[in-house]
C-alpha cells in the first residue's frame, strides 16, 4: 500500500521542480547559463533520487523515493528563485 502522504509530497516535489525550471530563465543571463543550471539540477536531482532509491529500504515503491529524492534537490533552488522574484531582482 502507498502512504497517501508520500504521492502528495511527490506532487508538491513536482510543481517545485517544474516552478524551478520555469523561473531558472527569468534570473539568468546568457543561454550557456541557463543550460547549465538546467542541466546540474537535473544531474545532481537523477543521482540523489537514484541513490535514495537503491539504498534506502522504505515502505513505499522505489519510483516513489526516486520522485521524492528528485524534487528535494529542487527545493533550495526554488528557495532562492521566490526569494529573488519577491525582491524585485534582475538577472545575474
Amino acid at each position: 500500500m502507498i502512504p497517501w502522504q508520500a504521492v502528495v509530497a511527490a506532487a508538491l516535489m513536482g510543481a517545485i521542480v517544474c516552478y524551478t525550471h520555469y523561473e531558472i530563465p527569468s534570473f539568468t543571463s546568457g543561454q550557456g547559463k541557463r543550460r547549465t543550471a538546467h542541466a546540474v539540477l537535473i544531474v545532481v536531482s537523477l543521482a540523489f533520487g537514484a541513490m535514495g532509491a537503491c539504498t534506502l529500504d522504505l515502505p513505499m515503491p522505489t519510483w516513489l523515493v526516486f520522485a521524492l529524492g528528485f524534487g528535494t534537490v529542487h527545493v533550495p533552488a526554488a528557495a532562492i528563485l521566490a526569494l529573488k522574484r519577491a525582491r524585485g531582482a534582475g538577472m545575474s
